[in-house]
């Protein structure tokens, strides 16, 4: 099926800033970040976010917006958007200093300065105006995190809101229940320490606005302000209006997994990709997989096709040197590290997706710049989604994307799970943690303790809530999970890709599936981060690894309990120990040795009620949400998530008797 995007103007405001001449969103957050204490602009892809987000910081120092904390959820992202805030910051002449943060830049520093990472944290804020940084970074510093093992607890994390009052949050919307519940908890934070007088004013650049969050925040009565980009379709040229998008041609095109998905299809189409660089010789492309092991593959089919194509690689196991390297690629490969805000000047487009929210964000990465006679995307969906896509469009529909992204979203992909009883059920833990810790300096903190108190309460949940938290006494691995922004990744290990110079933490499970790989000493992994200036990653099961070798295809790989899973509560989540992973690694022994003892967060599912699919139908489970089939002592097969997937699946299941059936909705 063929369908014609036009191409999307967005409208001019009427204000100028320089010689820029400013669109109707930007104008508008820029007045709304005044007057509200949390926005969301909701602009479309290629309509210039970054710039709507920073013009407070540039030009409203007086009302104490000048020092911002911008949140990126990649690293790719943080270098992609300092660069751009260093672009914005050169051409309208603003003097202030940048400063890039990320796990490896803050390891770079400690290791320049001498200091611990506390002194650095502390010497940073002092050094800078504007912040790129992660929301994990931001969660370790309000959590307390970096103070915890002596001195004042909270002292990092005031110092840090009393420097940045103006946070900003990019792309957002890819976060689900955990990093909301996280969010409101700084929110919850900075209330407290600064008053609400003085508070931070948050903005969240998402495609859209969270339900939950906007729940909450009317609930607390903390009044909040959508922002919407005006635009204007297919357009020939005008005065009014800037082109933010070019018109695209797209196909969509059947491809299922089980078939090989966008591997098989690229192999198959090899002439077709070599036919259309060949008719557009200055075209660029992109082919985005859903899997880093799957990406690999597709690079080592097109250097052996040998197209006449430049070919690069932008994956989580891919060096940063090498990333950059793709840039001037003609063809590049990438995962989902691409798909939240870095900006390609690509023409072709290949991608497979997951739900609404991966096919319009890998959408959007096409037809943002000019010099291009076409550009053509290939999007490969499941049978059932181009059917969708069939009740709405005939082949050769012309249609404009505002309209054309609203149908993607309520009707051709089902809504996904929100989680809405997650907030209820572990927001109150969240809070009462922060709450135990400011206790230990009571005499110091009394003021604090007291607005958190409140604070919490009205935005994240009863506070304090000790009958929860002593309900997790024998649980301990639940609040590690808890309180880190993307859980504590208990199954992840250090892995390193000689090839490429990439040092990442990896869930050992999905690395055993799609890789093969030697284990290696922690002091060689030391010397493997340091040498390539990338952050040691350091995980409870001590294991780090150098891939050898990615798979032809994926592995079988399977998990079992030695025990009896039914011994703790069913649907509600637990600490257990006593996993083993089956597996034909040769140092599989070695890798179970350190697992059997491994305390890990997990919610078993009552098999009686569901086996994987089940559970994945009737709550709407997201794609990537995790699952594993566990056959315990007893040889009876559980569904069982594990980490922040555990607490996200115990908020949809704790309520149930696990002697009585219940379905969702009763």
């Amino acid at each position: 099926m063929k369908i014609k995007l036009f191409s999307t103007w967005s409208k001019y405001s009427q204000t100028s800033v320089s010689h820029i001449k400013l669109v109707t969103h930007q104008q508008e957050v820029w007045d709304a970040i005044k007057n509200y204490q949390v926005v969301f602009d909701t602009a479309l892809t290629g309509d210039g976010k970054t710039l709507a987000a920073l013009l407070p910081a540039f030009y409203e120092r007086e009302l104490g917006l000048g020092q911002g904390l911008f949140n990126y959820p990649t690293n790719e992202l943080i270098r992609d958007q300092a660069r751009q805030i260093g672009k914005w910051k050169n051409e309208f002449n603003i003097d202030l200093q940048i400063g890039e943060l990320s796990g490896a830049k803050l390891a770079s520093y400690i290791s320049a300065e001498g200091f611990n990472k506390l002194e650095t944290l502390r010497n940073f804020a002092n050094d800078n105006k504007i912040v790129a940084t992660n929301p994990d970074i931001f969660t370790l510093i309000h959590r307390l995190h970096y103070d915890r093992r002596g001195g004042n607890k909270a002292r990092l994390a005031e110092t840090w809101f009393n420097k940045y009052r103006y946070i900003v949050f990019d792309e957002f919307h890819i976060f689900n229940a955990p990093q909301i519940a996280n969010v409101l908890d700084g929110i919850a934070f900075n209330r407290a320490s600064l008053g609400e007088r003085f508070a931070a004013k948050f903005l969240f650049l998402s495609a859209t606005p969270d339900n939950v969050l906007l729940r909450v925040l009317d609930k607390a009565g903390i009044t909040s302000k959508i922002i919407k980009g005006e635009y204007d379709h297919d357009l020939k040229r005008s005065d009014t209006h800037r082109r933010i998008l070019y018109e695209v041609d797209l196909d969509l095109v059947t491809s299922e997994q089980s078939n090989g998905g966008i591997e098989n299809w690229v192999f198959e189409n090899l002439e077709y990709i070599k036919q259309f660089f060949s008719q557009y010789p200055k075209s660029k492309g992109l082919i985005i997989a859903n899997s880093v092991f799957a990406a690999k593959r597709i690079v080592r089919t097109l250097e052996n096709a040998n197209l006449g194509l430049s070919i690069g690689e932008n994956t989580g196991l891919t060096g940063a040197k090498i990333r950059e390297d793709a840039m001037n690629k003609q063809l590049i490969i990438a995962t989902s590290t691409v798909d939240v805000g870095v900006d390609f000047a690509i023409n072709f487009l290949i991608y497979e997706s997951l739900d609404a929210g991966t096919f319009i964000q890998r959408l959007g990465r096409l037809g943002r710049h000019d010099g291009f006679i076409t550009y053509q995307v290939i999007a490969l969906v499941p049978n059932w989604v181009k059917d969708k896509f069939s009740e709405f469009y005939s082949n050769k529909t012309e249609v404009e994307r505002e309209t054309f992204f609203q149908t993607v979203r309520e009707k051709v992909y089902q809504k996904p799970q929100e989680f809405q009883g997650y907030l209820s059920r572990w927001g109150c833990v969240l809070s009462t943690i922060r709450y135990c810790f400011l206790s230990q300096q009571k005499d110091q903190y009394q003021t604090l303790i007291e607005r958190y108190s409140q604070e919490a309460t009205r935005l994240v949940g009863a506070t304090p809530k000790w009958c929860r938290l002593n309900e997790l006494k024998e649980h301990k691995i639940i609040i590690e999970d808890l309180e880190t922004f993307r859980g504590a990744g208990q199954l992840d290990i250090w892995i390193n890709d000689p090839d490429t110079n990439a040092v990442r933490s990896i869930s050992l499970l999905r690395l055993l599936a799609g890789s093969d790989f030697k284990l290696i000493s922690e002091d060689e992994a030391q010397e493997i981060s340091r040498d390539l200036n990338e952050p040691f990653y350091q995980n409870n099961l001590g294991l780090y690894a150098q891939i050898t070798q990615y798979l032809s295809s994926y592995e079988l790989v399977e998990v079992t309990f030695t025990d009896y899973l039914d011994r703790l509560n069913l649907n509600m989540a637990q600490e257990r120990k006593g996993f083993f992973i089956q597996s034909r690694h040769r140092e599989i022994k070695k890798i179970n040795e350190q697992i059997e003892y491994l305390p890990l967060t997990t919610c078993v599912a009552d098999p009686s009620k569901y086996d994987i699919k089940a559970l994945r139908r009737i709550y709407r489970l997201p794609a990537l949400f995790e699952l594993h089939k566990v056959l315990d002592l007893s040889r009876q097969q559980y569904p069982v998530a594990f980490g922040l997937d555990a607490l996200l699946l115990d908020s949809l299941l704790y309520w149930q008797k696990t002697n009585e059936i219940f379905f969702a909705g009763e």
